[in-house]
């Protein structure tokens, strides 16, 4: 029985990317134009000031220069003025703080900053933001704060007045705002907002016309299908060659290296393929790295579908609705970034591939290939190796266009929990005993006695008789006190005589002598009748000062071995958490995009349903999932340096050295610039986590457009500017209309025609002719690239 194989003509593999842009229209977003309220009235407390100086300044950054030199009156402290406002306060030094207690956030009184707090050692002059959770728990001794990252310029703040309402400010500027945006002639929103900002002395820098462009609601996504096609193979050059001599046989061992790809980290220049479990196997495709190298492209977004991610990329805005010319411009840019992504691909995907040659003679267990050369001839015989190479044709559909809902969300990441590394217990100051292990006992004193004789001395002034005593303890004693145990006459006598007593509490003349080592003093005691007696004495005594001075030697030497041990324990500990923190492997980057886009709709639906308390009931969800495409969201995330945080270093809150090791991996991206870092995290994810505003855009249901929007107007953004009567939005829905018609008369299921017979086609002709697939769903770029396969050829060479 033969099988006849012929040539698949459908593509083996497709990838779908979009190029988004926004559109002007009168309609402005209710949303957006909230959230520029709330920045631009943080301006409000200067605005008095800010117009005086506008009055006579070339423009508004110079304006607002004036502006920071006159009000530059309120320096920070410096930095050891710092120290001291903090210094005694239970300030948080680490990173986890307990979220539950939000311990270490201290009020400070610091004239001109009513909302100073100090936090992990660090003045805020303008407030702490706290976590979610952290703010309902606290509310009321931290209210209206701002922001958590400390904002100097050239070492000194702009303060504001202790009694300035920021909540207030902010209302006051969105309701006239809004006042605005209604008196606004017919197509002059932009510069009535323009204007009407500007008399109010709030800088800021908006074009006069066209602000529309960012503050309408709605933009184009104009969805594109790369798609594969297997052309046809051949051989490439030359790769290696090889002689056999007359009578020789020749083993060659080929060995193919070919790597599964699941994600690939671009560091130092050098290319680093980390190949994790799954049950998905992804090979060196060319389809697969162009996916791959779009996935890490920071200026594209993210969007899940039920096939994979799909790639956004940004347009500019569209000065009108035309789908037509929309469509163009899509097309020239998503066509020259998917050929040029494409071409590097292909390249990469051929310097992954190589050829080991090896000599052996013993047979392994591997997926070696081996081929046995013999010349019979008696002339030798050389051999080249060619590469079998695969050419392989790419198209770029056009699948149309998708009218999006975007909005704008401030910090996005700022409710994400980050990773905590755990593998010590966290260590505490280094603390030694005061006498370590291993050390002699301290030398104490004690009491001992003895016995000497002495004659009886009268002393005049205090009218008694005593007795001199000299004690002679030795080099290591000092003798502190004396005192007589019982005293005998030494002369005798009867029965009848008088015996001696002593008066301790009577003595005089204490004296060391340290020289001699002796000690003397004079003791009070009762006469006999005997003028010379003998004294049995008791002496109190502490160790010599040699001997505490020797014994405090190997004191200080023993706390000295144990501090350096233990610091040294305590170094390496560090050093390994550091190298170990550095190697720690980021997530899949699809599980980080995904957590991210949940992120971003929590917060949405915690904004649209006053942050929980009011919870969407089921027909809410329905409805809302009844318009937008979820899982097709997509993000733009503003770069973190939109959020001015530089802090010089005259401050004393500069941003602190990184930490690395001769072990460690380079450190991750941002580490310099003060980043927040999430250990597990990617590029993009610390971006995120950094970021001060991220733009969302969700896709409308095709079909859905009309409906979507009026939900919109009516419940989210606002009918300022809204027309669906007459106007760009008009004609938009119009156009949105008429296209979804086209596809309807088609009568298939979707774009899903193509084979490789189609061709680049054109827009619709004659609006009376029958509709085509290509029509619709054209083919707007097609090209080749030729990537490498596991297969060579042996080619004899003739020497000439």
């Amino acid at each position: 029985m033969t099988t006849e194989l012929s040539k698949f003509k459908e593509a083996y593999a497709t990838m779908t990317v979009a190029t988004y842009e926004p559109l002007i229209l009168r309609w402005i977003s209710g949303w957006t134009l909230r959230t520029v309220a709330g920045t631009i009235a943080k301006r409000k407390a200067k605005a008095d000031m800010f117009r005086r100086q506008a009055e006579g300044a070339a423009s508004t950054a110079i304006a607002i220069a004036s502006v920071h030199a006159a009000t530059r009156i309120k320096s920070l402290p410096s930095a050891a003025a710092m120290a001291d406002l903090v210094k005694g306060r239970n300030l948080i030094n680490h990173d986890d703080a307990e979220r539950a207690e939000t311990a270490g956030v201290q009020k400070l009184e610091l004239k001109g900053f009513p909302q100073a707090v100090a936090y992990r050692g660090v003045i805020h002059p303008f407030g702490l933001t706290l976590q979610p959770g952290e703010q309902a728990r606290r509310a009321k001794s931290v209210s209206n704060v701002a922001d958590d990252i400390p904002t100097y310029v050239a070492g000194n703040a702009i303060s504001r007045e202790d009694n300035f309402n920021l909540k207030a400010a902010q209302s006051d500027v969105y309701r006239s705002m809004v006042q605005a945006v209604k008196h606004a002639p017919h197509g002059d929103i932009g510069k009535a907002l323009q204007l009407h900002l500007k008399d109010s002395g709030i800088y800021q820098f908006f074009p006069e016309l066209r602000i529309e462009e960012a503050l309408s609601p709605i933009g184009i996504a104009h969805f594109y299908r790369q798609l594969y096609f297997n052309a046809e193979e051949g051989f490439g050059p030359i790769e290696q060659a090889f002689t056999v001599a007359p009578l020789e046989t020749l083993e060659v061992v080929y060995e193919t290296v070919r790597k599964q790809i699941h994600e690939e980290v671009l560091e130092i220049g050098l290319e680093q393929v980390s190949e994790t479990a799954s049950e998905e196997k992804n090979t060196d495709e060319v389809s697969d790295k162009v996916s791959s190298m779009i996935q890490r492209d920071s200026s594209a977004a993210m969007s899940a579908t039920v096939s994979g991610s799909i790639g956004v990329w940004q347009a500019s805005a569209s000065a009108n609705a035309s789908f037509k010319n929309a469509s163009q411009r899509g097309r020239e840019q998503t066509s020259r970034r998917l050929k040029e992504v494409t071409n590097r691909a292909a390249e990469r995907i051929t310097k992954t591939f190589k050829l080991t040659t090896r000599d052996v003679t013993d047979i392994t267990t591997t997926n070696l290939t081996r081929r046995i050369i013999r010349n019979d001839s008696p002339a030798p015989v050389s051999y080249g190796l060619r590469r079998v190479l695969r050419r392989v044709k790419v198209k770029v559909q056009d699948l149309g266009p998708r009218l999006v809902w975007q909005l704008y969300v401030r910090t996005p990441g700022k409710g994400l929990a980050r990773s905590k590394f755990v593998h010590f217990r966290e260590s505490g100051p280094i603390s030694v005993p005061n006498e370590p292990p291993g050390l002699p006992p301290r030398p104490v004193g004690g009491t001992d006695t003895g016995t000497t004789s002495s004659s009886l001395k009268w002393d005049n002034g205090r009218k008694t008789w005593y007795v001199t005593i000299v004690v002679q303890p030795g080099s290591d004693r000092k003798v502190t006190s004396v005192s007589i145990d019982s005293i005998t006459d030494l002369e005798g006598g009867g029965k009848d005589d008088l015996a001696p007593s002593p008066k301790n509490n009577l003595h005089w003349g204490d004296n060391w002598d340290a020289a001699a080592h002796t000690f003397t003093t004079n003791i009070a005691i009762l006469e006999g009748d005997g003028a010379s007696v003998s004294v049995n004495f008791t002496y109190a005594w502490d160790p010599a000062g040699s001997v505490m001075a020797d014994w405090e030697t190997k004191r200080q030497a023993a706390v000295a071995a144990i501090t350096e041990d233990l610091l040294n324990k305590k170094f390496e500990r560090e050093k390994a958490l550091i190298t170990e923190r550095s190697k720690i492997k980021p997530r899949p980057a699809a599980d980080l995009r995904k957590e991210e886009r949940y992120e971003v709709m929590n917060r949405m639906i915690s904004h649209l349903f006053a942050n929980g308390g009011n919870d969407p009931s089921p027909l809410e969800i329905e409805y809302f999932h009844r318009y937008f495409e979820i899982d097709a969201m997509f993000t733009y995330t503003h770069p973190s340096w939109w959020k001015p945080r530089y802090t010089p270093v005259a401050t004393g809150a500069a941003r602190p050295a990184y930490e690395i090791t001769a072990d460690s991996e380079p450190a991750p991206l941002g580490s310099s610039l003060g980043w927040a870092i999430q250990l597990d995290g990617d590029a993009r994810r610390n971006e995120f986590l950094n970021s001060p505003w991220i733009r969302v855009c969700l896709p409308i249901y095709p079909g859905r457009e009309a409906e979507a929007i009026d939900w919109l107007s009516r419940h989210i953004e606002g009918e300022e500017g809204y027309d669906v009567q007459d106007g760009p939005l008009a004609d938009l829905l119009k156009q949105v209309a008429q296209y979804r018609d086209q596809e309807a008369r088609l009568g298939i299921n979707g774009p899903d025609y193509v084979t490789v017979d189609s061709t680049i086609g054109d827009e619709p002709g004659d609006p009376n002719a029958p509709l085509t697939p290509e029509d619709i769903y054209p083919i707007v770029q097609e090209f080749e690239v030729t990537v490498p396969t596991e297969g060579f050829v042996y080619d004899e060479l003739k020497l000439v």
